[in-house]
């Protein structure tokens, strides 16, 4: 670090620079949360431009700042000293001046801050740390049980080292820019390395800095139809009494008796006990936000909201009594609350207070309000009251009879109720003043209409739902419905019943203040018998004929009006009235078919003329294919065509029993004929072939119904058959697969039921099999196939309320309707909607039990589960009042891998235990009958808060941080050992080198100790390499190969160290032993190149320079391209260094006579390539052969390097 020399008052500036730089660095970690200090940079700053005692003042200067707060803080300038001084002294020993410092740097300032810091925490704090990074990984390590100290001080070093980490590089970076700019640009590679450093460094901070804390239309119902229950002291409601009834906009029902206020979910009673003023409840009242107002006897008004009581309304707050008699909401949003006493006005603007008595209404025990600003009020005395705005005065409506209730409908007629059992139907009118203003005390009450309501007696209320208009009196209800009064049957259900609602799913309810509840719920299944009026029979067939639905009795004919659903009589019923009737069927001529035990065999023309085919007791008839009649009675099989018999089949015909239960044909004009123990007679051309019985696979020889098998509505050509005790499934097989019967029989066991009437296919593929138990509902394909199949079962619980008739026959129209006879009347079935039914529920999570305390769970917003919570028990509730239990999954989205599949009568409470962090999708479905299609689903979302090591960031930041603690590990350890090799490299090189020069030294000493023995050549050996060197450039050598082929060049007459000098220097012609000698030249120089690697080929520069392109050369007869192209390029050169250099012996030749030469021994001493290289090089002047003589003149003999 280079010393600067500075002001004071730049000392002093940047000495509170770096104090402030500290302090809101630090306001920052913590207001942001983050997993830093950031405090330390003014210290480290300071640290380097003025010295470790700067350094030190500026850090204990922040820790005192703090002590304002904390003052513990004062302690830890022992922290802030130790770091810097340690930073000082450091970077005054070059720590900063390479990043690989730095970082070490930063590492051992971070572990030294690390120590102190833990036993100061231990002192102070037991610990922790105070910041929730680091306490984070303390508590994380505390869960895996790690060592006390291990983990405190992990927790400590996790935030001290990435802190001075990113601090130093931080630094690191500011000191590059900071000398970047003092340059200004004077080196601009430098500018751009520092640039690029800068932002390494400003990336890996950010980087590391990012690790923040992170945050169906209704329909017109026939309710005489619909399933009754009756709650009393006996099923769930312990008083037996109910004074009130009303519904909550989440479905619930509340029941208000003296007992107290019952809460009622479809499955149990609760009683809401714990509650001081909900006791002795005579009224209550929902208004529209869903406040249920809750009238009691002795204790006021009470208001709950989310089943919590918000306010308390009482005598000593201004009501006029504590007995609360009726309650509504005004137009204007007041409240009316009748009590005992008088009619008080209540306002919950504010606080819930009374802001206006009406004495004049003493004893109210009826109030209803319209849409424009009027109450009606009906007191116990019969009076009748309207109030025409809260500041005008009631007015009191004289009628010669008391009035008992009055309710105000959605077209604004008022319905009143009087005495003596008539419904006055009233239009208000109020009469207005010349100012604009109703006129006090002048309503106008006009009677529009008047209703009467059958038997009923003293009614007690009146209740608009939908289009219906309900009554409840002393001794029943009733309703009207477009004008037409309708008497409700309440079965025992019969006295003081006072008040109604309807549940969102659309079932009714009474209460009764003497009896309990009933509850009438809707029904799969249509009463269409007993609503015409007609009296309880056993049906034992139905069909539709002209327009009119006949009933087959033991007792005669029935009929109903398919358009007005009113019973009736005609020459019909009237001729067959007392005769039992087995089957009714209505051919394609639109002709009834009648069978009946007694009269035979009966046809009704659509003129409805009778005429009898046949006598005695018949059961069954059916159209053939061809409009054949065939009947079966006791007797077998008759036929009749155009009016005629014209043919029979009895016990003399094949028929094991005669008496025929049932008749179908198939698909290829076989008629079966089931018998009452006989089997089935398979009937071909009026002819009985052959007869099916237990030995060919049935399971009983009674056969009740076969069917002709669809599937999605296509005849297959085989059979349903019900028998006495099972069903079995008949299949027709084809020419090539029978042989000794054309037909396989098997029993249908995976059927649950055995006792079975009749079988039904609807087109959607569903199988309707009707028995004793009711309607089972099952797959075609499923029962066919064998496998056990899923199942539904219609009975009493689904609305059927009687039993079938056995025996009998049913009717099926085009529009799905499936008439059933029972044994009390008729009943019909839509086979596309028969479960519409299980469409609605509503499902919630009114509680969650958390670790044995209750909370309650609000639908639209987030349930927050502390982070410490162990056990947690959902609490789910089905809100269901229909007849149906349906099915019901329970599960915890990504927790429950097996959801829980229960009936909604089995649910119970799920409990978890240690619910993972995070946010969790708690969800309720409601399946299907079969318990797999989702019908409705409902879900809550319950957030685990977290511990911040639940958190994935936590555990990325930890991560993260530990990986990059072990990348600087790696960083240094591989710094250090790679510094320490390439040092080692280095020595080893230079070693290298100096024998390398040591070694050319040597080679070129000797060469040139050779050519100062060859006083002939006079430097040859440098003026080959140089020509040489020419040549290979031209042939497009690189510099390094150049260079080689230089060395070549200067080393290529070596061998000439072993030649006497005798013969070297001889100045006349050598004789042939001396020229022999002297050609070994050759060989010896390339034996003392073989091992000398440094230069590549010089063996073969040395030992084939005297090769020819023809072959003719020495030593070893080389030709052409078999000469390496060195030793060609040396030979050249070497042979026209020969010629134009003096020798002792002659002078330079001319360079004419050199090309002449060149050019005659080209392609045979000489490469053509090479000359033609030669000559270009000579031609162009490149090769100036005076200034190479110079210059080879000028050599250093001990460098081989030309002197200045």
């Amino acid at each position: 670090m280079k010393k600067e020399i500075y002001k004071s008052w730049q000392i002093i500036l940047l000495t509170l620079c770096c104090i402030l730089i500290n302090y809101f660095g630090s306001l920052i970690a913590s207001h942001f949360q983050l997993p830093l200090w950031l405090d330390t940079f003014g210290t480290f700053l300071t640290a380097y431009a003025l010295g470790p005692v700067c350094g030190s003042l500026v850090g204990v200067a922040g820790n005192l700042i703090y002590a304002f707060v904390n003052p513990v803080s004062a302690v830890y300038s022992l922290t802030s000293v130790f770091i810097a001084l340690i930073f000082g002294e450091m970077a005054k020993h070059g720590w900063m001046k390479t990043i690989n410092k730095a970082c070490t740097l930063a590492v051992l300032i971070g572990f030294v801050s690390s120590v102190i810091s833990v036993v100061l925490n231990v002192i102070f704090y037991e610990g922790s740390i105070g910041n929730i990074w680091g306490d984070g990984l303390i508590m994380l390590l505390e869960k895996w049980h790690v060592p006390y100290v291990i983990r405190i001080f992990a927790g400590q070093f996790y935030l001290d080292f990435i802190d001075k980490l990113i601090t130093v590089l931080a630094l690191f970076g500011f000191i590059r820019l900071y000398r970047m700019i003092i340059a200004n640009g004077k080196n601009h590679k430098a500018l751009e390395t520092s640039k690029k450093t800068g932002a390494v460094i400003l990336l890996i901070g950010l980087g590391l800095f990012g690790f923040s804390n992170q945050k169906a239309n209704a329909q017109s119902q026939e309710f005489n139809s619909y399933v009754r229950t009756i709650y009393n002291n006996t099923n769930g409601l312990p008083s037996g009494e109910a004074n009130d009834i009303v519904s909550t906009n989440d479905g619930v029902i509340w029941v208000g008796t003296y007992a107290g206020l019952y809460r009622h979910n479809g499955r149990d009673f609760r009683l809401i006990n714990d509650i001081p003023s909900v006791k002795a409840i005579k009224c209550l009242y929902v208004d529209n936000e869903g406040r249920l107002f809750i009238g009691t006897n002795d204790n006021g008004l009470s208001i709950m909201i989310n089943e919590e009581i918000s306010n308390i309304l009482q005598e000593k707050d201004g009501l006029p009594s504590d007995a609360i008699r009726c309650i509504t909401r005004a137009h204007d949003s007041y409240y009316y609350v009748g009590t005992s006493a008088g009619m008080a006005v209540v306002s919950i603007a504010d606080g819930l207070h009374v802001i206006k008595t009406i004495p004049e209404i003493e004893a109210a025990v009826r109030v209803s309000a319209d849409t424009k600003n009027h109450v009606a009020v009906v007191t116990s005395s019969g009076s009748l009251y309207l109030i025409a705005g809260v500041d005008n005065i009631p007015c009191d409506f004289d009628e010669k009879e008391k009035f008992t209730t009055a309710a105000f409908s959605t077209d604004g007629l008022l319905y009143a109720a009087t005495e003596s059992n008539k419904i006055y139907v009233y239009k208000v009118t109020d009469l207005v003043a010349a100012v604009g203003k109703i006129t006090p005390n002048k309503c106008i009450l006009t009677k529009v209409d008047e209703l009467s309501c059958g038997k009923l007696q003293h009614i007690q209320s009146i209740v608009f739902q939908r289009d219906v208009i309900f009554l409840c009196a002393d001794n029943g209800a009733g309703y009207f419905k477009e004008n037409k009064w309708y008497d409700l049957e309440t079965g025992s259900f019969n006295n003081s019943i006072d008040n109604m609602t309807t549940d969102y799913q659309g079932n009714l309810w009474f209460s009764s203040s003497r009896l309990g509840l009933l509850k009438m719920c809707e029904s799969s299944f249509v009463d269409i018998y007993h609503s015409a009026g007609l009296s309880e029979a056993v049906v034992n067939t139905i069909n539709k004929f002209n327009g009119e639905f006949y009933f087959g009795t033991d007792n005669g004919l029935a009929v109903i009006n398919a358009q007005t659903k009113t019973a009736g009589s005609n020459a019909i019923t009237q001729y067959l009235k007392n005769t039992r009737i087995r089957c009714l069927f209505v051919d394609k001529d639109n002709n009834m078919w009648i069978c009946t035990k007694g009269k035979g065999l009966l046809r009704v023309s659509p003129e409805e003329e009778i005429q009898q085919f046949a006598d005695g007791h018949m059961r069954v008839a059916i159209q053939m294919d061809d409009g054949t009649i065939a009947a079966g009675g006791n007797n077998g099989v008759i036929f009749i065509k155009n009016n005629e018999i014209t043919g029979a089949l009895t016990s003399a015909d094949g028929f094991e029993n005669p008496i025929v239960l049932t008749l179908s044909q198939t698909t290829d004009g076989t008629l079966f004929a089931g018998t009452d123990g006989g089997g089935i007679a398979v009937i071909r051309n009026k002819k009985i072939e052959r007869l099916l019985k237990k030995t060919d696979g049935l399971s009983s020889n009674i056969i009740l119904r076969t069917i002709n098998d669809k599937k999605y509505g296509e005849f297959t050509g085989n059979s349903f058959v019900v028998t006495s005790n099972g069903l079995c499934y008949i299949e027709k097989l084809s020419a090539e697969e029978h042989r000794e019967t054309d037909y396989s029989i098997k029993v249908l066991d995976n059927f649950p039921y055995a006792n079975n009437y009749d079988l039904v296919i609807h087109e959607d593929n569903n199988v309707f099999v009707l028995g004793s138990a009711g309607i089972y509902v099952v797959n075609r394909d499923q029962l066919v196939s064998g496998e056990k199949p899923d199942y539904e079962l219609l009975d009493i619980r689904k609305g059927l309320l009687s039993s079938l008739t056995a025996n009998s026959w049913n009717y099926l129209d085009e529009n799905g309707n499936l008439y059933i006879s029972c044994d009390t009347g008729a009943s019909y079935l839509n086979l596309y909607t028969y479960n519409k039914t299980e469409r609605s529920y509503r499902m919630q999570l009114k509680n969650i039990v958390i670790d044995g305390k209750h909370h309650v769970i609000q639908k639209d917003s987030p349930f927050v589960i502390p982070a410490d919570a162990n056990v947690i028990e959902i609490e789910p509730e089905i809100i269901n009042y229909s007849i149906n239990n349906p099915y019901i999954r329970l599960y915890f989205e990504g927790v429950d891998e097996n959801p829980n599949v229960m009936l909604q009568s089995e649910i119970t409470s799920l409990t978890y235990n240690n619910l993972s962090s995070g946010t969790h999708v708690f969800s309720i479905e409601v399946l299907d009958s079969k318990g797999k299609s989702i019908l409705e689903k409902t879900s809550y979302t319950i957030k685990k808060t977290y511990r911040i090591y639940d958190n994935w960031w936590f555990m990325f930041y930890t991560i993260t941080v530990f990986v990059v603690f072990i990348a600087w590990i790696t960083w240094f350890t591989t710094s250090t050992i790679q510094n320490r090799h390439i040092m080692q490299q280095q020595k080893e090189l230079e070693t290298i080198k100096n024998q390398v020069r040591i070694g050319n030294e040597t080679i070129f000493a000797i060469a040139n100790a050779v050519e100062a023995r060859d006083m002939r050549t006079g430097r040859h050996s440098f003026r080959v390499a140089e020509y040489a060197v020419m040549i290979a450039r031209e042939l497009g050598f690189t510099e390094d190969e150049l260079e080689n082929i230089r060395k070549i060049g200067l080393l290529h007459d070596i061998g000439k160290i072993g030649v006497p000098d005798t013969i070297l220097n001889k100045p006349a012609k050598l004789t042939d032993d001396e020229f022999k000698t002297m050609r070994s030249h050759v060989l010896i120089g390339s034996e003392i190149l073989k091992d000398f690697s440094i230069i590549k080929n010089v063996a073969d520069g040395a030992r084939y320079h005297h090769e020819r392109y023809d072959g003719e050369g020495y030593v070893e007869g080389l030709k052409g391209e078999e000469i390496p192209l060195t030793a060609r390029i040396i030979g050249i050169a070497d042979a026209f260094d020969a010629m134009t250099a003096d020798r002792i012996y002659r002078k330079a030749l001319p360079m004419e006579k050199v090309i002449s030469e060149l050019k005659r021994c080209r392609g045979t001493q000489f490469d053509p390539g090479l000359v033609d290289i030669l000559l270009e090089l000579i031609d162009s002047g490149t090769l100036n052969l005076d200034d190479i003589q110079k210059r080879s003149m000028a050599v250093n003999p001990n460098t081989d390097e030309v002197e200045a």
